[in-house]
């Protein structure tokens, strides 16, 4: 079964301040303070990784940390917006399916939501990672058979590899088109995955770019390719100067939300997987 890759619009590029917000000239807490973004504030973000975006603002080009922008969110069906975090409540407006919303608080069962600018509450069943409802795929041999799970659900990607990722197992799994179309499992990493308090996202998505590293004052990463946003496969984190390795840990849940993997493996995807390739995250 194929999943149907989201059009893109303008809003795409679009987040909200979650608190007032420091836009610095570098990727540090140490940064310059160029100004400071009022809570509630619209910013356009012009590049992503797991800490820091770089943004735009009245402006102003800079940098924010991550945990203060809002989440994004994709309605798997047409959804209401409700004034409150009440079914009884009045709706605002009806969302149609996949349509792209910024999270700006969870309350319980309800989302506080944007979209297009208008704010209003989502129940939280109608949200997803990826625009797809839960449950598309049979799950059966995702845990114990990641070749029979991908060939049974007959799985697409425009390319030759197609790549999941198991949270539970903490495995990466990438696979190459063999005969009649049948996927053939190249390679089984071990993986970190993100902390219960930094999930990883789940779902399907689509490989977009890459960067030979990234990081901050703190850390660097290494053969970064991109997920989605700010989410990649990456290497395992070294020190800032991407000299030393400070920290080897797979197998564990306790990154920001990247995929992190052992250096040649990162590296591998970072030179192997072309853009496009399905990416299957659950």
């Amino acid at each position: 079964m194929g999943r149907i890759k989201r059009q893109q619009n303008s809003n795409d590029n679009i987040k909200y301040t979650l608190a007032n917000l420091n836009l610095r000239d570098e990727k540090s807490t140490e940064g310059n303070i160029i100004t400071v973004i009022p809570a509630g504030s619209k910013v356009q973000v012009i590049d992503a990784e797991e800490d820091w975006y770089e943004v735009i603002y009245n402006g102003l080009r800079g940098f924010v940390y991550n945990e203060y922008l809002s989440k994004t969110q994709y309605t798997w069906t047409d959804t209401e917006v409700r004034s409150f975090a009440d079914s009884a409540s009045n709706p605002v407006t009806i969302l149609p399916a996949k349509s792209r919303v910024q999270v700006l608080q969870v309350i319980g069962d309800w989302s506080r939501v944007i979209y297009d600018d208008i704010e209003g509450y989502i129940f939280n069943v109608f949200l997803s990672n990826d625009g797809m409802p839960p449950g598309t795929y049979d799950f059966t041999y995702f845990d114990t058979d990641m070749v029979i799970f991908v060939n049974d659900n007959n799985i697409k990607s425009q390319t030759r590899n197609l790549i999941t990722t198991n949270l539970k197992n903490r495995f990466t799994y990438v696979f190459e088109k063999g005969e009649n179309n049948q996927w053939v499992l190249l390679y089984k990493w071990s993986s970190t995955v993100g902390a219960p308090s930094t999930p990883t996202i789940t779902g399907t998505f689509y490989i977009n770019g890459r960067k030979p590293y990234f990081g901050s004052d703190i850390y660097r990463v290494k053969y970064a390719t991109r997920i989605r946003g700010s989410y990649y496969y990456h290497s395992i984190l070294f020190n800032p100067e991407g000299t030393e390795i400070i920290d080897d840990t797979l197998g564990e849940a306790l990154s920001h939300g990247c995929i992190r993997l052992a250096i040649e493996n990162a590296h591998w995807i970072y030179d192997n997987i072309l853009d496009t390739t399905t990416v299957v995250i659950y």
